[in-house]
């Protein structure tokens, strides 16, 4: 049974709630939404609050719009100028350009972590099960029965065969932050999302020459690291496969004239990339380091999931499930910009404990 939402300015899940939604409701946040077309502000702002009491409080929006409408001083504490209706809020959400309100998440984020001047950086891709929690079980579901639907039938190492989706998400491992996601219908081979993912990140200047990206065993292959390495000049840590041959990898990765036939400094283009792939040989020894920073971002699942409720998926569309998991992405990158600064803050607030 879900428990009415009693605002106490004292509650550690109130104060963080309010420090939320001072961001969202910030001028720097307003002129972001504004100039990626998300309007009328008086709207789209209690829209987005509302979504996220509904994460946060792991209950639905129509819950949520009633207790708002019912208690005063919810509306007051959580400074709700208007309260939507519930039908008002699915309409308006599904209306929303997933890619306008993807955009404004995602500036948002890049402005709490002030990659302004950032230096080389390093970064952690990874995936997760977009579970729709249909049951399958004494109910056959054909593959073709699912042809004309965004999701999928699907495979994911932690749950075995699900139907829904496959989200990618890319963290910056310094901040810990999210800086991208992506979401595929049901779950492409992992090693495809190297040459997919990559060309993005370029070209929203995510990614730099130089940087670091970190990856799980399933991004594994000879020539995702070949990618990485000539046609991006970042670092691939990708964790190694048993079979795994150093030299056999080396000798792909030598200096190929043709890759850089027409670059007018040849000499220090060809110096740099030696020095780049020497980087790389000395760091993807260190097998145990990677492992360990690879972690953060299932931490950071698992604050979506157990902490946000982002396991219960009821959105049938890609574009339903890219504007709701745009939303809850937000909300779990600004709880970690306020709160989060280690492995056990991660578990405190996967659990639930909001302080």
């Amino acid at each position: 049974m879900m428990h009415g939402l009693n605002f106490d300015e004292t509650d550690s899940n109130y104060m963080l709630l309010n420090e939320i939604f001072k961001i969202i409701g910030s001028r720097e946040s307003k002129q972001i939404m504004t100039r990626n077309g998300l309007k009328p502000l008086d709207k789209v702002i209690p829209l987005i609050k509302t979504v996220i009491l509904a994460a946060y409080f792991e209950c639905s929006i129509s819950f949520v719009v009633d207790e708002l409408k019912s208690k005063s001083e919810l509306r007051e504490g959580l400074n709700f100028d208007i309260v939507l209706e519930a039908q008002e809020i699915y309409d308006r959400l599904s209306k929303l350009n997933p890619e306008q309100l993807e955009n404004t998440v995602n500036s948002i984020l890049n402005k709490l972590r002030n990659d302004y001047n950032r230096g080389r950086r390093t970064f952690i891709i990874d995936a997760t099960p977009g579970d729709l929690n249909i049951n399958f079980n004494g109910k056959k579901i054909s593959k073709e029965s699912l042809e004309e639907k965004d999701y999928a039938w699907a495979w994911g190492t932690s749950i075995g065969f699900y139907i829904g989706y496959k989200i990618t998400l890319v963290l910056d491992y310094k901040s810990k932050m999210p800086v991208y996601f992506i979401i595929d219908r049901g779950s492409l081979n992992d090693t495809t999302m190297v040459s997919k993912i990559l060309p993005i990140l370029q070209k929203k200047k995510i990614i730099r020459k130089g940087d670091c990206i970190l990856m799980d065993r399933g991004y594994y292959s000879y020539e995702n690291y070949k990618i990485a390495l000539q046609k991006f000049h970042v670092i691939p840590l990708i964790l190694t496969r048993s079979k795994f041959n150093k030299e056999k990898l080396e000798s792909m990765l030598t200096y190929l004239l043709h890759l850089f036939h027409t670059k007018s400094n040849l000499k220090r283009v060809k110096k740099t990339y030696e020095k780049l792939v020497d980087e790389f040989l000395q760091k993807i020894d260190e097998r145990d380091k990677i492992k360990c920073h690879r972690g953060f971002i299932e931490d950071f699942f698992k604050l979506l999931k157990e902490g946000l409720g982002f396991k219960q998926l009821n959105r049938y569309t890609l574009n339903s499930m890219s504007k709701y998991t745009a939303i809850v992405v937000l909300l779990a990158g600004i709880i970690t910009y306020l709160r989060i600064n280690s492995k056990t803050d991660f578990q405190k607030f996967s659990e639930g404990k909001f302080y």
